[in-house]
C-alpha cells in the first residue's frame, strides 16, 4: 500500500470509529495506532513503527487544520460584512 494510500485510509478508518461512538477526544490516538499497525504490517522493524507514528500524527494534524480552516471559511460567507459596500446611489437614474 502506498503511503497516499495508508493515509486516506487511516483517515477513513478513523472517522469510521468515530462514527460508531469513539469521542472524538480518542480519534488521534486512534489515527496513529493505526499508522503504526499499517507501517508493522509492511515493514516489522522500529523505523516502521516510527514511520507509521509519523504519518498518524500527519493524519491527524492535517484533518484538525482542513477542519479549521473549512469551518472558519464557513463562518466567514455565512454572515457576510455589508460595512464595506459602497452606498447606494440616490441619483434616480
Amino acid at each position: 500500500m502506498d503511503k497516499a494510500e495508508r493515509i486516506a485510509a487511516i483517515a477513513a478508518i478513523t472517522q469510521i470509529f468515530k462514527y460508531y461512538g469513539a469521542p472524538s477526544k480518542w480519534c488521534p490516538m486512534i489515527a496513529i495506532a493505526l499508522g503504526a499497525l499499517m507501517e508493522y504490517a509492511d515493514n516489522p522493524t522500529p523505523k516502521g513503527i516510527l514511520d507509521g507514528v509519523v504519518v498518524g500524527a500527519m493524519v491527524t494534524g492535517s484533518y484538525g487544520m482542513l477542519k479549521g480552516a473549512a469551518q472558519a471559511t464557513i463562518t466567514k460567507s455565512a454572515s457576510p460584512n455589508f460595512s464595506l459596500m459602497e452606498a447606494e446611489d440616490d441619483r434616480g437614474l
